[in-house]
């Protein structure tokens, strides 16, 4: 095996697959990345059995990319993201002989690296025969940001840890919970297959890292098993998790007793000040008092001090109320929706509430209160 291309094309394809690198694992090949060289370009995969992910450089101008020799080994992910980041920023040439030790050279610098018999590495999952959906990568990206956050960080239940993604022929939903707050974000989509999967939070995660900020189209498809997901020449292997997600739909309220429209900017930061004083708290705690339409933000710590806020709502409609919630919680939803004005739906002080944007119920946030006596 033997090529030659220019360091950033190597290098970008390196950064993009080394996500998928496995860290802590007894087989050493999954520690490494393979690649591939074919006669018109060469394909860099990394796969730690849960994640994977696989990049292709193709021969041209503007990778450089030559090949003098077709083959493949498998290199420890750590020292060749390394080495070729601190080669000189031009050409690099390859050369694995018959023992597997690989030569990377640049100018005058030339390294040898020990590397693993290519036919160790793990197949990729098989996505023949299932159909796929095409949804534009911006919307992708934010259907991701909008949810991810919200799923659960301990693995009590492991299903949790992952964004419920359904599909039918008009919308495509995401939802994410760990029980204490909930994110959805639905959004219209013609022609789209039924399915109904589990992908796991830190898979999606990594997936935003890639996703270009535009329209160019992403190709998804899901198995049983595994997703995977094609932005041009990249493709993103995920495993789905096992299990059922609970029916979220009947945790929304369809009514209020409480809704007040807020300035969705004001609002926020006046949540993430009185944060300021709850964030050693672990339950960040604020409380919202709704007083006409007039809102008192505060929060209070025996050992930091106390904030009060007061905002004024847009329009305000039903009973008055007092509530604590998780201050975090709500900035982080707030800033999911990144709307000029939000709506609040309130049902007392012991239900979960509801935060969206207002006029537009295609993306919710819902949280659930703390408990306190005033």
């Amino acid at each position: 095996m033997e090529f030659s291309l220019q360091k950033q094309a190597l290098s970008n394809a390196l950064q993009i697959v080394s996500k998928a690198v496995a860290v802590r694992t007894p087989k050493q090949v999954l520690m490494g990345i393979l690649i591939e060289v074919h006669e018109d370009e060469i394909v860099a995969t990394a796969y730690d059995l849960e994640l994977a992910i696989q990049t292709r450089v193709p021969v041209g101008e503007e990778t450089g990319l030559r090949v003098h020799q077709t083959g493949a080994i498998v290199l420890p992910a750590r020292y060749f993201g390394d080495i070729v980041r601190k080669l000189p920023d031009t050409e690099i040439h390859m050369r694995v002989d018959a023992n597997y030790m690989t030569e990377i050279s640049a100018q005058s610098v030339e390294f040898h690296l020990h590397g693993i018999d290519a036919e160790e590495f793990p197949e990729l999952p098989n996505f023949m025969g299932y159909e796929s959906m095409q949804i534009p990568a911006s919307t992708l990206g934010r259907l991701i940001e909008s949810t991810v956050f919200a799923a659960a960080t301990s693995e009590v239940r492991p299903v949790l840890t992952g964004v419920s993604i359904t599909s039918d022929p008009t919308h495509l939903t995401f939802i994410a919970t760990d029980g204490l707050r909930l994110a959805q974000h639905r959004v219209p989509q013609a022609d789209l297959p039924e399915r109904q999967v589990v992908i796991p939070a830190k898979s999606l995660s990594e997936l935003s890292k890639i996703l270009p900020e535009d329209e160019t189209s992403v190709e998804m498809v899901l198995t049983p098993s595994h997703g995977l997901f094609v932005i041009g020449p990249t493709r993103f292997y995920t495993r789905l998790l096992e299990g059922t997600y609970p029916d979220t739909s009947r945790l929304i309220p369809r009514s209020a007793r409480t809704q007040v429209v807020l300035d969705g900017d004001a609002f926020l930061h006046a949540i993430d000040r009185a944060a300021l004083i709850a964030r050693d708290k672990d339950n960040h705690m604020v409380r919202l008092e709704v007083t006409g339409d007039t809102l008192t933000v505060t929060s209070h710590s025996p050992e930091v001090g106390n904030v009060s806020e007061t905002l004024h709502a847009l329009r305000k409609e039903g009973e008055d109320l007092q509530i604590a919630f998780n201050g975090r919680y709500v900035i982080e939803a707030v800033r999911a929706l990144d709307a000029a004005e939000i709506a609040i739906r309130f049902n007392g002080a012991n239900q979960a509430f509801v935060i969206e944007r207002s006029g537009d119920p295609s993306m919710l946030q819902l949280i659930s209160p703390i408990l306190w006596r005033s």
